[in-house]
């Protein structure tokens, strides 16, 4: 359905990225987090940076952290809560499927976008780690070349592979960022359960074309499956029309719905607009960035 194009300009999306990150950031403030000594808030007990509240001690909790002074008071053992300072964990994963980059449009879009998480994550202090997934295979992505434009470039030959990609690199507690057009079939659940089990939080970016909602005019058509690289002859009636419509549209729904139970964010990013407009739809609206 779509044009092959030529690969967008590395430097108009750099500065793309760029511009959208001094106006929008990733969605840090949402929680606490866990990690290494940086830049963000996060609750623990014991020694730290400031005394913030109490809660109920638990089992296996460090007695040193016990408010020996409200113990005396209440009979009850509490733990002091302080506010340390820490740098996120964020895993980047981002689909390179045929169909992210089979037109201009969306391949510039998936290139800003991930040079967006990447900025918007370094300019938070926290630890990031980049992979490219398609289907089971995930590899691993240099900041450098992300930032030059050169990691498609590097990437080995992968075979086809249609099913749904289930990174198995998220870390706990960390912010997790999966970039994808969902554009196949499966429960979005078999993404999303182990994305969102070990704590953290876990954003979900779509980036959508406005013209693959609906189909071309009706008539004979030759279809190809950008991924297998199957071919078939289609009579398209404006009945498939309608359908095809309702299913596309059923299908966002369906991991709209999957990702408030799991309890992840989920934004579709218009490929049509400049990144900074498209972030400042949806995405603001539902959460998954914030104003830098």
């Amino acid at each position: 359905m779509f044009m092959e194009n030529a690969s967008p300009s590395s430097t108009g999306i750099r500065q793309e990225a760029e511009q959208a990150a001094r106006r929008f950031r990733l969605p840090f403030s949402r929680q606490a987090w866990k990690g290494v000594q940086g830049g963000w808030a996060g609750r623990e007990t014991g020694n730290s940076i400031d005394f913030q509240d109490h809660r109920a001690y638990q089992w296996g909790d460090d007695p040193r952290g016990i408010h020996w002074a409200a113990y005396a008071r209440t009979d009850q053992l509490t733990m002091k809560v302080y506010q340390a300072e820490l740098s996120p964990l964020v895993d980047i994963a981002v689909d390179v499927s045929e169909s992210m980059f089979l037109c201009e449009e969306r391949a510039a879009a998936t290139e800003a976008l991930l040079q967006f998480c990447m900025l918007s994550s370094l300019q938070a202090g926290a630890q990031v780690r980049m992979h490219a997934v398609k289907g089971r295979h995930g590899i691993p992505l240099e900041m450098e070349d992300v930032h030059s434009g050169r990691w498609r470039a590097g990437l080995p030959e992968l075979p086809a592979d249609e099913t749904m990609p289930v990174p198995a690199f998220w870390r706990a507690n960390g912010l997790k960022i999966f970039i994808s057009d969902l554009l196949y079939p499966g429960e979005p659940s078999a993404l999303l359960a182990p994305m969102t089990s070990r704590g953290g939080l876990s954003l979900i970016l779509a980036p959508t074309l406005p013209e693959e909602a609906v189909l071309p005019e009706t008539g004979n058509v030759r279809l190809k499956n950008c991924e297998s690289g199957a071919t078939r002859n289609q009579y398209l009636s404006s009945g498939l029309s309608r359908r095809y419509a309702h299913a596309y549209a059923v299908h966002f729904e369906l991991w709209a719905a999957a990702c408030r139970r799991h309890q992840a964010l989920f934004s579709r990013i218009p490929c049509n607009l400049p990144l900074t407009k498209a972030l400042a739809a949806e995405a603001f609206s539902g959460g998954a960035v914030e104003l830098a």
